[in-house]
């Protein structure tokens, strides 16, 4: 992995640690596990896929704001046999505090991305940057749903807007 993408990592933790709210701790740590389907902007190509992650939510039941970190690793295979990626991302998310129901977020994501397959599109890791903005829906007090909209692209590829639906779970 280039040190770009590490650093890219190492500053998303560090920026979201003090935003928090005091003292900072877990409220919630829950499974994701989630669909994605991405379009390319220029070429429009459409790739599927999906991944896993573990959210944990910081932020205690009466803060004002609440920050979720997300890693997680997603493959997406381009149709018509096209080239497949695999991702290992951090995403950093902002989202109302308390204990609601209907929770509207929006973060970014940073990762380190690799292509595969018969039409592999680079070599080695490259740097993945995305903004995404959604909701999440709980369903009781351990399983949510969520859906959001992610824009962004790799170093050196063409933008993509993914559609991602999710399932999660605490554990």
């Amino acid at each position: 992995m280039k040190l770009s993408v590490s650093v890219a990592l190492g500053a998303a933790l560090a920026i979201s640690a003090p935003l928090a709210s005091a003292p900072l701790h877990a409220q919630q740590s829950q499974l994701d596990v989630h669909g994605n389907y991405a379009i390319g902007t220029s070429t429009h190509n459409k790739s599927w896929g999906g991944g896993v992650g573990v959210q944990t939510t910081f932020g205690g039941k009466s803060s004002a704001i609440a920050i979720s970190t997300s890693p997680s690793v997603d493959y997406l295979k381009q149709e018509n046999g096209g080239a497949s990626q695999t991702s290992v991302t951090l995403d950093i998310d902002v989202q109302p505090g308390g204990n609601g129901t209907v929770l509207p977020y929006a973060g970014a994501s940073a990762g380190a991305n690799w292509s595969g397959g018969s039409g592999k599109m680079w070599d080695g890791a490259k740097l993945g940057l995305e903004a995404a903005g959604g909701l999440q829906l709980k369903l009781t007090s351990s399983a949510s749903i969520r859906a959001e909209e992610r824009f962004g692209y790799i170093k050196s590829q063409e933008h993509t807007l993914t559609t991602r639906a999710g399932f999660l779970v605490s554990f």
